[in-house]
């Protein structure tokens, strides 16, 4: 989870790092920061974002996301709603995602996967 000490581009590192192995939740992080100050229920998320068979999968990203405290619940006349959380350090790393445009997201996935892997960047040179 992102600590208040945590700021700018390593807590981008940090939360894709730490969802890197979940598309699901990467998705629901991006939408949540979209949409920062609105409420929505689980059938408007699964609407937004559900693709035929997905549902169970963006429910349990959903889930882990509140878990981590990404995400808060509230009761509004019986229905539950989905929000970003107000904690100020996650919320403005969420906020960072969702201002990335389609390439700088890629290279921040791509940043992820080598560090995590250990991959490298440089070409693999092979004796034929």
């Amino acid at each position: 989870m992102i600590t208040a000490q945590t700021t700018g581009k390593d807590s981008l590192c940090q939360l894709i790092d730490e969802y890197h192995d979940n598309p699901y939740c990467l998705e629901l992080i991006q939408f949540f920061g979209w949409h920062p100050g609105t409420r929505f229920s689980e059938l408007a998320v699964l609407h937004a974002l559900s693709v035929a068979g997905e549902r169970r999968y963006i429910v349990k990203a959903l889930c882990q996301l509140v878990d981590k405290g990404m995400v808060k619940t509230y009761s509004e006349n019986g229905i539950g709603l989905f929000c970003l959380t107000d904690d100020e350090s996650v919320r403005q790393a969420v906020l960072d995602i969702a201002r990335l445009d389609w390439n700088q997201w890629q290279r921040m996935l791509q940043q992820s996967y080598s560090r995590i892997r250990g991959y490298s960047t440089q070409p693999v040179v092979t004796n034929a």
